[in-house]
């Protein structure tokens, strides 16, 4: 932070938010002397996004670019070796759309088939190379156990005329709901890389025809399998989201790894390769009964097939993760912060790393033993950035490997607190997080502005957020003392909390909401002839019925 006073530095302006640099993806080298960074921003000339993909020196702290172009919709991968990374490019409009039905559906209507690549860039020579791999839609790719091979998964379109002919008319009726889904199967093949002459050659053989859409794909030597997630899509139903293998000695045989009727979604392999690891969204139905936990974490024996939970004693919200041989590394919510976590067997409780309070986003670790890691972190006053470490004992000594978002931390920022107050249905303790505009922290009288989060099973949490969705440094700068309330529903605070609302979806988080305004009032904290309030998602729906 700068050592200015703050009343000397400018006003935030609604340009400087919106150019906000965020970072969906980065990755660390298996020797950790590498650190890949995916940044995204706008670019108001050309009305869209830029994302480019930079190649950081954690030692040197130098980058070098190499793309802007690069697809959103698939993550770049280090190769087994670290010599070569593997990423898609924006060459038409479809490879940065989201896997959904509909955009398949959309792109089965045209007779025109596009050629489709993907990239490989060398290390080495910093070159980056196409790879042709047909002309069928790519949904998910993995490497294999050399840098000379990949596994990826295509779209099938529907197989003959007539289904294609009934999807387009129950897609188009709009009186009867249609029966029957879209018809969409998966191929899953293998590419072999020829570098022979500075030039590549790609052999592409198929093994397996399955009859969903593959949402990820992993490889393990140790098992010679191939790990994938089946998705629905669009979510109608939690049966869509499994987990199936193929042993690749024997692909004729799908084998599936759950069938728990929840939906899994970051799938990992353990650092032996004898696990596959994933995390589970929240709804489960069991025996007829419908049930909401926070986002848990599992771990599936590919030799058994034994599903085990981890870090069962975390009472929190898990929100990302990462693996390696010392154990696994948990960033967990509780309350308003996430904070990382590890856990080195299933037996063991997980183990609190002191660093920062604030939100520690993703996380990101080298394969060797050298113990390094890069993170993402923001808190109220410090703009999101990706920092690294060689060892953990060091978090809380963490420096930036980024500075994208520099510009931010020299303007005059709103200051912030948690506020707690108790919900006058039941004394229930609630708590949320008050923002007050630049200059005014902890004075009366303030126009109030309620900011509702969606969900409901998410919350808001200290963490510098520059998305349009949230709009609190904005309003807080012109004036409004916003409140970020975590109703009942929200994550962090136990399973309880969540599944109170359940035969109360509005009206139980309104009353918590609604004691809380009246709490500010009381307190003199806030002016009661100047409230405003506004959601998205789910927090819109709250705002209707407060409204």
């Amino acid at each position: 932070m700068l050592s200015s006073s703050t009343s000397t530095k400018p006003k935030l302006t609604l340009d400087e938010y919106f150019n906000y640099t965020n970072f969906p993806s980065f990755s660390l080298s298996p020797d950790g002397q590498q650190l890949l960074v995916h940044t995204r921003r706008l670019t108001w000339d050309s009305n869209t996004y830029e994302n480019s993909l930079w190649l950081y020196e954690t030692q040197g702290r130098r980058k070098k670019l190499i793309t802007k172009k690069l697809s959103e919709a698939f993550k770049p991968q280090w190769s087994p070796s670290g010599n070569w990374i593997v990423l898609r490019q924006t060459e038409n409009s479809t490879t940065n759309n989201r896997h959904t039905h509909y955009h398949y559906r959309r792109l089965f209507e045209s007779e025109e088939k596009i050629e489709q690549y993907i990239y490989l860039y060398c290390f080495l020579s910093e070159k980056l190379l196409p790879v042709s791999i047909g002309t069928e839609i790519l949904s998910a790719l993995a490497w294999s156990s050399n840098d000379s091979s990949l596994y990826f998964a295509t779209v099938r379109p529907p197989s003959t005329k007539e289904d294609e002919d009934l999807d387009e008319a129950e897609w188009k009726d709009v009186i009867q709901y249609r029966k029957r889904k879209f018809l969409i199967d998966s191929t899953i093949c293998r590419v072999d890389i020829d570098r022979k002459n500075r030039t590549l050659v790609a052999k592409i053989n198929i093994l397996k025809n399955v009859p969903f859409l593959i949402g990820q794909l992993l490889f393990s030597s140790v098992e010679q399998k191939l790990l994938f997630s089946s998705t629905g899509g669009i979510l109608e139903s939690v049966k869509d989201f499994e987990i199936y293998s193929i042993d690749l000695r024997n692909v004729s045989s799908l084998s599936r790894i759950t069938n728990n009727e929840v939906i899994e979604d970051n799938l990992q392999l353990s650092s032996d390769g004898k696990y596959v690891l994933f995390r589970q969204i929240g709804q489960i139905l069991a025996k007829g009964n419908f049930n909401i936990t926070q986002q848990r974490l599992y771990s599936a024996d590919l030799t058994n097939g034994q599903i085990e939970r981890l870090a069962r004693d975390f009472d929190g919200n898990i929100v990302e993760y990462a693996t390696r041989s010392d154990g696994i590394y948990i960033l967990g919510q509780l309350g308003t912060n996430v904070h990382i976590y590890t856990q080195q067997s299933p037996e063991k409780y997980s183990v609190l790393q002191h660093g920062w309070n604030g939100t520690y986003e993703s996380i990101a670790l080298s394969s060797n033993q050298n113990g390094s890691l890069a993170f993402l972190y923001s808190s109220y006053g410090q703009p999101k950035e990706i920092y690294f470490i060689r060892n953990l004992n060091k978090l809380a000594s963490a420096k930036a490997i980024t500075n994208e978002n520099k510009l931010l931390i020299q303007r005059n920022l709103p200051q912030h607190k948690v506020y707690k107050w108790t919900s006058d249905v039941d004394d229930r303790a609630i708590e949320g997080i008050l923002h007050y505009p630049p200059e005014k922290f902890e004075t009366k009288n303030l126009p109030l502005l309620v900011l509702l989060h969606g969900g409901p099973y998410a919350a808001s949490t200290n963490q510098f957020d520059g998305s349009a969705a949230s709009l609190v440094l904005l309003a807080a700068s012109e004036g409004w003392l916003v409140l970020e309330p975590n109703y009942r529903g929200s994550t962090g605070y136990g399973d309880q909390f969540l599944n109170e609302i359940h035969y109360y979806p509005l009206s139980l988080p309104g009353r918590d909401i609604l004691s809380g305004v009246d709490r500010l009032i009381k307190d003199g904290i806030a002016d009661p002839n100047s409230l405003a309030v506004g959601g998205y998602s789910y927090g819109g729906f709250l705002t209707n019925w407060l409204i």
